[in-house]
């Protein structure tokens, strides 16, 4: 093995690395807005019925 493919191989893996990260950091960032769209779902949904209608407590949680 010569020093030009140790220096490609690293260049390769280091390139890799950080499309990983990227990546990680965009399903990151998308998961963080999912659990917040639905926190904001949750808070409509809870909002619809009034609470003093019988009947109107919903579990959503079970």
């Amino acid at each position: 093995m010569d020093v030009m493919s140790i220096a490609a191989t690293s260049i390769s893996l280091s390139q890799m690395q950080t499309a990983q990260a990227v990546s990680v950091a965009v399903t990151r960032k998308a998961m963080d807005q999912m659990t917040q769209q639905a926190a904001a779902i949750v808070e409509d949904i809870q909002q619809a019925v009034p609470p003093t209608v019988p009947g109107s407590h919903m579990d959503i949680l079970a």
